[in-house]
């Protein structure tokens, strides 16, 4: 079987987030079970070109955290009603004899390939990974959930749930996320399957030594928590002595975690590592953190944690609570750098009881 996998983002030219590496981690096990694969996804400026097995459509998505909310609302209105790409996709989908699309995140690629493949009766599914299709941006900050009930948000609603009215089938990595749609109307009269995005049996939870070696890795963003992390620790007080705190990403909130780093002496600030590299670290610490502020979904830093027995710490917010049955996930409530800190002094003490 020929499939088409499509993501706004594909590795290397992504930014190692959770949707990527599933897209990626798909494409893989397709072309081991025998099925021939390409890859449609974004590039800004036509700085990369097309190749037998993946095609580019130039997109300013990379661009949006740099423009004023105006151009954004303009830019997301064109997103759903104009048919972007038609040309270069009926050409890829006719030359290329497609026999299944796999959608991912279209924010960036246009809403009209859907369409375009209930014209053409291409079968497809649709893979969710967050509330784009709720919300353009993707987030919804625990206290701000009525960011999807806006006039605004409703009228996008009703376009993207047009959208993907004709996708044979939806899947959802978490019950939660398919729950949100389904609440708003989504997915009326078709196939849903929750489906986790690893195969994973639980592992028995590594023996922990000092120090413990507590890892972050993911986006230095304010939705990630980077920050409340950060006012942990420094409320904790653990000595080095007793625990490590690494920390693995970019972003907007750089700057910060190097004035950490370099402030508090057992904050290690490792970098921007590829999604491999990241892999490897995480393997080697002990606790992983996530105090996420927003609504997450399935997150992949905590399937690679259960993949290795790592213990974590995480916001109980949106599907994260439906991995417990995977790894010895510990729940805090978002937003609050008192808890966090208490949960990892707790895990230290525990060790010297």
């Amino acid at each position: 079987m020929r499939i088409a996998i499509v993501n706004n983002l594909y590795p290397p030219y992504g930014r190692n987030s959770g949707a990527e590496i599933i897209a990626a981690n798909m494409s893989a096990d397709l072309k081991l079970a025998g099925h021939e694969v390409l890859i449609i996804t974004s590039t800004l400026n036509n700085e990369q070109t097309d190749t037998d097995s993946t095609y580019f459509l130039n997109s300013s998505y990379r661009l949006l955290s740099q423009w004023t909310s105006l151009r954004k609302l303009i830019w997301h209105l064109g997103q759903l009603i104009i048919p972007w790409h038609k040309r270069k996709l009926k050409q890829i989908l006719n030359t290329k004899k497609v026999d299944l699309v796999i959608t991912h995140n279209l924010i960036g690629l246009g809403f009209y390939l859907p369409r375009l493949l209930r014209r053409l009766n291409i079968p497809h599914h649709h893979l969710l990974h967050d509330i784009q299709l709720l919300h353009p941006s993707g987030l919804m900050y625990f206290g701000q959930e009525n960011i999807i009930n806006s006039l605004l948000a409703r009228c996008y609603q009703f376009f993207t749930k047009q959208s993907l009215s004709g996708a044979a089938q939806i899947i959802s990595p978490s019950q939660w996320l398919l729950q949100l749609h389904q609440e708003k109307g989504f997915f009326n009269n078709q196939k849903t399957l929750v489906r986790p995005n690893f195969k994973l049996e639980k592992q028995t939870p590594k023996n922990l030594t000092k120090p413990v070696q507590f890892i972050f890795a993911g986006q230095l963003e304010k939705h990630k928590g980077i920050h409340i992390l950060l006012e942990a620790w420094e409320k904790a007080a653990i000595p080095k002595e007793k625990a490590q705190l690494n920390i693995v990403g970019g972003g907007s909130l750089l700057n910060l975690v190097q004035a950490k780093s370099h402030e508090i002496d057992n904050i290690n600030y490792a970098g921007y590592l590829s999604h491999e590299e990241t892999e490897k670290l995480i393997k080697q610490l002990d606790v992983l953190i996530l105090p996420s502020l927003v609504y997450e979904n399935s997150p992949t830093s905590l399937w690679e944690a259960a993949k290795y027995g790592l213990h974590a710490i995480a916001s109980d917010i949106g599907g994260i609570s439906e991995l417990k049955e995977y790894l010895d996930l510990k729940l805090i409530p978002p937003n609050n750098s008192e808890a966090l800190a208490q949960m990892m002094i707790n895990i230290v003490k525990n060790l010297e009881d």
